[in-house]
Protein backbone atom coordinates (compact mmCIF):
# COMPACT_ATOMS: atom_id res chain seq x y z
CA UNK A 1 0.00 0.00 0.00
CA UNK A 2 1.48 3.38 -0.94
CA UNK A 3 1.90 6.26 1.45
CA UNK A 4 -0.05 9.37 0.61
CA UNK A 5 1.73 12.49 1.72
CA UNK A 6 -0.34 15.64 1.31
CA UNK A 7 1.93 18.67 1.01
CA UNK A 8 0.32 22.07 1.42
CA UNK A 9 1.40 25.69 1.47
CA UNK A 10 0.61 27.91 4.45
CA UNK A 11 -1.96 30.77 4.37
CA UNK A 12 -1.22 34.32 3.27
CA UNK A 13 0.55 36.28 6.00
CA UNK A 14 0.12 39.71 7.59
CA UNK A 15 3.46 40.87 6.14
CA UNK A 16 3.03 43.92 3.90
CA UNK A 17 3.85 43.64 0.19
CA UNK A 18 7.50 44.34 -0.64
CA UNK A 19 9.05 42.84 2.52
CA UNK A 20 11.59 40.02 2.29
CA UNK A 21 10.80 37.18 4.65
CA UNK A 22 11.54 33.51 4.85
CA UNK A 23 12.51 32.01 8.20
CA UNK A 24 10.92 34.92 10.13
CA UNK A 25 7.97 33.78 12.22
CA UNK A 26 5.15 35.91 10.82
CA UNK A 27 1.46 35.32 11.48
CA UNK A 28 -1.10 34.36 8.87
CA UNK A 29 -3.77 36.97 8.25
CA UNK A 30 -7.22 36.05 9.57
CA UNK A 31 -8.68 36.22 6.08
CA UNK A 32 -5.77 34.24 4.62
CA UNK A 33 -6.17 31.52 7.25
CA UNK A 34 -9.92 31.23 6.68
CA UNK A 35 -9.40 30.99 2.91
CA UNK A 36 -6.64 28.38 3.24
CA UNK A 37 -8.66 26.24 5.67
CA UNK A 38 -11.61 26.23 3.28
CA UNK A 39 -9.45 25.53 0.21
CA UNK A 40 -7.46 22.73 1.87
CA UNK A 41 -10.61 21.26 3.43
CA UNK A 42 -12.23 20.90 0.02
CA UNK A 43 -9.13 19.27 -1.44
CA UNK A 44 -8.73 16.85 1.47
CA UNK A 45 -12.38 15.83 1.55
CA UNK A 46 -12.48 12.18 2.58
CA UNK A 47 -8.80 12.04 3.60
CA UNK A 48 -8.21 10.73 7.12
CA UNK A 49 -4.75 11.95 8.11
CA UNK A 50 -2.97 10.05 10.85
CA UNK A 51 -0.37 12.73 11.56
CA UNK A 52 0.76 16.13 10.40
CA UNK A 53 4.33 17.33 10.03
CA UNK A 54 4.58 21.09 10.02
CA UNK A 55 7.13 23.80 9.69
CA UNK A 56 7.58 25.26 13.18
CA UNK A 57 6.62 28.71 11.88
CA UNK A 58 3.20 29.96 13.06
CA UNK A 59 1.87 30.50 9.55
CA UNK A 60 2.12 26.72 9.10
CA UNK A 61 1.24 25.42 12.56
CA UNK A 62 -1.95 27.49 12.59
CA UNK A 63 -3.13 25.77 9.41
CA UNK A 64 -2.08 22.35 10.74
CA UNK A 65 -4.16 22.91 13.89
CA UNK A 66 -7.25 23.45 11.76
CA UNK A 67 -7.06 19.81 10.66
CA UNK A 68 -5.52 17.84 13.52
CA UNK A 69 -5.25 18.10 17.29
CA UNK A 70 -1.94 19.45 18.66
CA UNK A 71 -0.75 16.02 19.85
CA UNK A 72 -0.87 14.77 16.23
CA UNK A 73 1.24 17.65 14.91
CA UNK A 74 5.00 17.25 14.73
CA UNK A 75 7.02 20.41 14.17
CA UNK A 76 10.03 19.80 11.96
CA UNK A 77 12.86 22.29 11.47
CA UNK A 78 13.49 20.60 8.11
CA UNK A 79 10.23 22.13 6.86
CA UNK A 80 10.92 25.79 7.69
CA UNK A 81 11.24 28.32 4.88
CA UNK A 82 14.53 29.55 3.44
CA UNK A 83 16.71 31.69 5.68
CA UNK A 84 17.33 35.02 3.96
CA UNK A 85 19.95 35.97 6.56
CA UNK A 86 20.38 39.71 6.99
CA UNK A 87 17.62 40.40 4.43
CA UNK A 88 14.93 39.01 6.74
CA UNK A 89 12.05 41.46 7.27
CA UNK A 90 13.74 44.20 5.26
CA UNK A 91 11.92 46.02 2.47
CA UNK A 92 13.29 44.84 -0.89
CA UNK A 93 13.94 48.49 -1.79
CA UNK A 94 16.40 48.71 1.13
CA UNK A 95 18.41 45.67 0.02
CA UNK A 96 21.47 46.39 -2.10
CA UNK A 97 20.72 46.14 -5.82
CA UNK A 98 24.11 44.47 -6.34
CA UNK A 99 23.26 41.77 -3.77
CA UNK A 100 19.81 41.24 -5.28
CA UNK A 101 21.38 40.94 -8.74
CA UNK A 102 23.93 38.36 -7.50
CA UNK A 103 21.12 36.38 -5.84
CA UNK A 104 18.88 36.60 -8.90
CA UNK A 105 21.63 35.38 -11.20
CA UNK A 106 22.52 32.37 -9.05
CA UNK A 107 20.00 31.78 -6.23
CA UNK A 108 20.79 28.09 -6.56
CA UNK A 109 24.29 28.54 -5.10
CA UNK A 110 24.47 32.15 -3.86
CA UNK A 111 24.43 33.06 -0.15
CA UNK A 112 25.12 36.78 -0.50
CA UNK A 113 22.59 37.52 2.27
CA UNK A 114 24.33 35.22 4.75
CA UNK A 115 21.47 32.72 4.82
CA UNK A 116 20.64 29.70 2.70
CA UNK A 117 20.53 28.95 -1.01
CA UNK A 118 18.26 26.65 -3.03
CA UNK A 119 20.43 23.58 -2.48
CA UNK A 120 20.46 24.13 1.30
CA UNK A 121 16.66 24.15 1.30
CA UNK A 122 16.48 21.14 -1.00
CA UNK A 123 18.85 19.17 1.23
CA UNK A 124 16.61 19.85 4.24
CA UNK A 125 13.39 18.82 2.51
CA UNK A 126 14.98 15.66 1.11
CA UNK A 127 16.21 14.73 4.58
CA UNK A 128 12.62 15.17 5.76
CA UNK A 129 11.27 13.01 2.91
CA UNK A 130 13.75 10.22 3.70
CA UNK A 131 12.58 10.26 7.32
CA UNK A 132 8.84 10.47 6.68
CA UNK A 133 8.71 7.61 4.18
CA UNK A 134 10.26 5.37 6.87
CA UNK A 135 7.40 6.02 9.32
CA UNK A 136 4.48 3.63 9.75
CA UNK A 137 1.93 6.31 8.78
CA UNK A 138 0.13 6.01 5.45
CA UNK A 139 -1.93 9.24 5.29
CA UNK A 140 0.28 12.16 6.19
CA UNK A 141 -0.27 15.92 6.08
CA UNK A 142 2.68 18.27 5.64
CA UNK A 143 2.31 22.03 6.04
CA UNK A 144 5.23 24.01 4.70
CA UNK A 145 6.34 26.81 2.36
CA UNK A 146 6.43 27.44 -1.38
CA UNK A 147 10.25 27.41 -1.44
CA UNK A 148 10.38 23.95 0.11
CA UNK A 149 7.63 22.65 -2.14
CA UNK A 150 9.50 23.85 -5.24
CA UNK A 151 12.77 22.34 -3.99
CA UNK A 152 11.04 19.01 -3.40
CA UNK A 153 9.24 19.04 -6.75
CA UNK A 154 12.46 19.94 -8.59
CA UNK A 155 14.01 16.79 -7.15
CA UNK A 156 11.02 14.49 -7.65
CA UNK A 157 10.42 15.65 -11.23
CA UNK A 158 14.12 16.01 -12.06
CA UNK A 159 13.39 19.59 -13.08
CA UNK A 160 15.80 22.46 -13.31
CA UNK A 161 15.76 24.53 -10.10
CA UNK A 162 15.44 27.65 -12.28
CA UNK A 163 12.50 26.25 -14.25
CA UNK A 164 10.62 24.97 -11.20
CA UNK A 165 9.86 28.59 -10.31
CA UNK A 166 7.56 28.67 -13.35
CA UNK A 167 5.25 26.50 -11.25
CA UNK A 168 2.78 28.68 -9.36
CA UNK A 169 2.09 27.50 -5.81
CA UNK A 170 -0.60 29.57 -4.15
CA UNK A 171 -1.52 29.82 -0.48
CA UNK A 172 -3.45 26.71 0.54
CA UNK A 173 -2.45 24.74 -2.56
CA UNK A 174 -2.09 20.99 -2.03
CA UNK A 175 -0.37 18.21 -3.88
CA UNK A 176 -0.32 14.54 -2.99
CA UNK A 177 2.82 12.48 -3.23
CA UNK A 178 1.74 8.87 -3.67
CA UNK A 179 4.89 7.12 -2.50
CA UNK A 180 5.67 3.52 -3.36
CA UNK A 181 9.48 3.72 -3.25
CA UNK A 182 12.42 5.86 -4.43
CA UNK A 183 11.91 4.68 -8.00
CA UNK A 184 8.13 4.73 -8.20
CA UNK A 185 5.89 7.54 -7.03
CA UNK A 186 3.23 9.85 -8.41
CA UNK A 187 2.68 13.55 -7.84
CA UNK A 188 -0.95 14.63 -8.00
CA UNK A 189 -1.95 18.26 -7.85
CA UNK A 190 -5.25 18.57 -5.95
Amino acid sequence: MPKRIYFMRHPKTEVPQGICYGISDVKPSEEGLAMAVEKVGLKLKGVRPEICFSSPLIRCTTLAEAFLTPEKIVRSRHLREIDFGRWELKPWVDISQEEQKAWGEDFINCKVHGGENFFDVQKRVLTFLEEVVQTSYNNILVVTHAGLLRALLAHLLEASPRKIFALHIDYGDVFCLEWHNNEYYKVKYL
